[in-house]
């Protein structure tokens, strides 16, 4: 693609054409979708954002939107040589005016830089997961983000005051002003949280903030069975005000951190399921737990790990944390983010395994995720990452079952076929006509949500 012209409207500093730098941009977190491209373009306010859509549209040059490229289901990819649209000069993050319980951040600001100047504030921030130094917030507004803290806050979509974005055609929408009442029509964050860039590129964003809670406590429990630990799961998320975080993993996950990171397991690694917990808030957490029927059950429970200090929190969390690059360790991974009603819960887990295994003898199946929320991540390692036979058999399975095939990460081109499973014709239709108002010359991520 000839970009001269457009260096000449937005300047050459913009556009970036050195192939050792645009090479870390055309494959995703997992290595499973390796693009290419020619130009990478790095504006650094929104009207430069409109400047490149508007040319782009023009010229017919097609445009796949980048944040922090943590992506795991080849949303962010440039796979036909489209020009790379990266937000991640755009930084800025400011308080509201007149309320310290929001602040409006650039589409570049990572998640971990708005946690830090929530704090500063005396506030949180109500997202949170494990790529939080690398993930941006435009990228976690794309695709609705969810991680830990669902279960209390809500997922990112629940975070969203007011955003700022730009269409296809080069044209600013939206603004951050965050109006507390302003029902005048359609509500434009609510389509574009989740759109997975397809719709428009969201430069800047109004976030709500959260009280900034005082005291925190991690419970880490060994059990026997994945029922008992639903059960569990179950009465704590339902009935513990305090609870803002239910983990889930497994024998096999563990060993295979423990193994990569040389971590000493807790009672030798004898027991099948591993229930993580997070409560916070006023002080006197740990007291609430210990007074109520909680700990009630906390003390008839054999293997209880608790943390109170931020080192030793640190040291329980990382025994989930850690599953995400431990499994990328053994190859490319089929990942699969699923969410599964609660009472189908227990059937999943004891079955999905198999429905792999029939695929290929030799794959591998590590599950961890949300028990609170029924998000199950289905890690398999062993089928070619073009070998769809696995992902297939299991998003039809996640399907039978009532679930839904992408719980947090998106639909991407991973699952851009199988979107049938939870989505009527109509719907689709409906979703592909909304798309051609924002993007009607379609040069915004083609191929993503949608299968080419």
């Amino acid at each position: 693609m000839n970009l001269e012209p457009l260096k000449a409207i937005i300047g050459p500093n913009v556009i970036e054409e050195d192939q050792d730098i645009i090479s870390g941009a055309t494959s995703d977190w997992t290595r499973r979708y390796q693009g290419h491209s020619t130009a990478l373009a790095l504006p650094t306010s929104t009207s430069e954002v409109a400047e490149i859509l508007k040319w782009c549209s023009s010229n017919r040059i097609s445009v796949v939107p980048q944040g922090g490229n943590t992506g795991m289901v080849g949303g962010g990819v440039p796979m036909h040589g489209e020009l790379i649209l990266s937000l991640k000069k755009m930084t800025k993050i400011e308080f509201a005016e007149g309320t310290p319980s929001q602040l409006i951040a650039d589409a570049g600001a990572t998640l971990s830089t708005v946690q830090r100047e929530a704090t500063k504030n005396g506030r949180m921030y109500g997202v949170d997961f494990a790529a939080r130094e690398s993930a941006t917030i435009g990228g976690t507004i794309a695709t609705n983000a969810g991680g830990h803290h669902v279960i209390r806050y809500g997922d990112t979509r629940k975070q969203l005051i007011s955003v700022e974005a730009v269409t296809a055609e080069g044209i600013i929408v939206g603004d951050v002003r965050g109006l507390a009442k302003d029902n005048t029509g359609y509500h434009l964050p609510s389509f574009l949280c989740g759109s997975e860039g397809t719709l428009a590129v969201i430069t800047r964003a109004r976030l709500r903030l959260w009280p900034q809670p005082e005291e925190k406590v991690v419970v880490l429990i060994g059990l026997e069975s994945v029922e008992e630990a639903l059960d569990i799961a179950r009465l704590f998320t339902s009935t513990n005000q305090d609870t803002q975080a239910c983990e889930i993993f497994f024998r096999n996950g563990l060993a295979l951190i423990c193994k990569r990171f040389d971590i000493e397991p807790l009672w030798g690694g004898k027991h099948s399921t591993y229930l993580l917990f997070e409560f916070a808030g006023p002080k006197g957490v740990i007291e609430r737990l210990r007074t109520s029927k909680h700990g009630q059950v906390l003390r008839n429970t054999e293997s209880v790990a608790i943390a109170e200090d931020g080192t030793s929190r640190s040291r329980l969390w990382r025994y989930r944390s850690l599953h995400t690059e431990a499994i990328s360790d053994l190859g490319i991974p089929h990942k699969l983010d699923v969410t599964i009603p609660h009472h189908q819960l227990p059937y999943f887990i004891d079955t999905v395994g198999s429905i792999v295994r029939e695929c290929s003898s030799d794959n591998e199946t590590y599950l961890f995720g949300h028990a609170g929320d029924g998000n199950i991540h289905v890690n398999v390692i062993g089928p070619d990452e073009n070998d769809l036979t696995t992902d297939k058999a299991v998003l039809e399975f996640v399907s039978s079952l009532g679930g839904s095939i992408s719980a947090e990460h998106g639909i991407g081109r991973a699952k851009a076929a199988y979107l049938h499973l939870r989505r009527t014709p109509e719907e689709v239709k409906l979703f592909k006509d909304l798309k051609n108002v924002f993007d009607p010359i379609g040069i915004l991520n083609p191929g993503v949500i949608f299968s080419e």
